[in-house]
């Protein structure tokens, strides 16, 4: 065999073996997105992470962000919106790994004040379960801790809209409380979980939360999650298609930057309510980065089947919900088990009586 075949198997050796260690060492773009996040700690003491409430594939990338490498060490807590601030001591010790029963772990998601609909399983499709089991297997001064972030209400003692008036409508306050007094006096760092809208700056104007990590000299890095809607339902942006799902991009200086946000869309990534009209300033002064988590036919929710008709916590919402609202709900929460689409088109009203006699007709009464 001559030196020129010599020296072209060793080339095609070395290729193949090149490109079989990149097959092996490549990251999925769920591990590339939490790599991404993690290495913000490094920088940042508390990274806020924007929720799309429900989605199989958010809460999917958070089980693993929490099990990835390099997490548990830069990251001491995770704080949640869907728990109750009054079952922090119950939380703790299931996080830590003691053995407490379902009975006592669940009210602190039944009874947070800000679902008035109830929460009937654990949410964020087994995170809290993932998270004790990292700790299980880590140093005690690696553990993380998971702070509930949810007004602590005591649903035993409400009987009027005066007795909740105290919690529902300082919900962000008492949030951020949690994270200046359990993370940034202790010198910690954190994840907080909570809805976009929560996070989302309004023209670049930070919401609550944020502007008091600001007064406490924590800034924050800011994140939301969405999908690739940039107006109603049937409003994609094909550039989408160019970006793995899912996947963190900066919005300052790409193209994220100058997409419009609309008042009817409350949060972007998200469907807006009706037919964008007002502009009320542009994506890039909504947040640092944008976790895209996929196309919008691809997102979907879903989880545990239950059936509240004839439970003691379905009882209990009856019982709240005659306390909140003028006309209740007639059907309790229940699902199938299966997962369904996170986004829907929503039925367009339908159009009006014409004019008679100087007054019109009320929408959907034609006959």
């Amino acid at each position: 065999m001559d030196t020129r075949a010599i020296a072209r198997r060793m080339l095609t050796f070395a290729l193949a073996f090149t490109l079989g260690v990149t097959g092996v060492n490549a990251q999925s773009p769920a591990d590339e997105a939490a790599s991404a996040i993690i290495k913000l700690f490094d920088q940042y003491r508390v990274v806020m992470l924007g929720e799309m409430h429900e989605s199989i594939q958010e809460h999917s990338l958070l089980n693993k962000l929490v099990t990835a490498p390099g997490f548990p060490e830069r990251v001491n807590d995770i704080v949640v919106e869907a728990c109750n601030a009054l079952y922090q001591d119950t939380m703790d010790r299931y996080i830590a790994g003691e053995d407490v029963p379902a009975e006592r772990l669940r009210p602190a998601w039944e009874n947070v004040v800000g679902a008035p609909g109830g929460i009937a399983v654990a949410p964020y499709h087994g995170l809290f379960a993932t998270i004790r089991s990292v700790n299980q297997r880590s140093p005690k001064n690696r553990q993380i801790r998971v702070l509930c972030g949810d007004p602590p209400i005591d649903w035993t003692r409400v009987e009027t809209r005066d007795d909740i008036a105290p919690f529902l409508g300082f919900r962000d306050e008492h949030y951020a409380s949690v994270v200046r007094y359990n993370v940034l006096a202790l010198r910690r760092k954190a994840l907080l979980i909570m809805g976009s809208g929560h996070f989302q700056r309004r023209e670049g104007k930070p919401g609550v939360i944020e502007q008091q990590m600001i007064q406490a000299f924590t800034k924050p890095y800011v994140i939301v999650a969405g999908s690739n809607i940039v107006g109603t339902y049937d409003d994609l942006d094909a550039r989408f298609q160019e970006l793995p799902a899912p996947c963190l991009r900066e919005i300052k200086g790409s193209w994220l930057d100058e997409l419009p946000r609309w008042q009817e869309s409350p949060v972007i990534g998200f469907p807006a309510i009706s037919a964008p009209k007002t502009k009320v300033g542009t994506w890039g002064q909504t947040a640092d980065a944008y976790l895209y988590l996929g196309p919008r036919d691809e997102l979907t929710q879903g989880g545990d089947a239950f059936d509240l008709e004839g439970t003691p916590y379905g009882s209990e919402l009856r019982r709240r919900w005659r306390i909140l609202f003028p006309k209740p709900p007639e059907a309790l929460p229940k699902s199938d088990g299966k997962e369904h689409p996170l986004f829907q088109r929503i039925a367009p009203l339908p159009p009006a009586l014409p004019r008679v006699g100087g007054h019109a007709a009320p929408r959907g009464e034609e006959k």
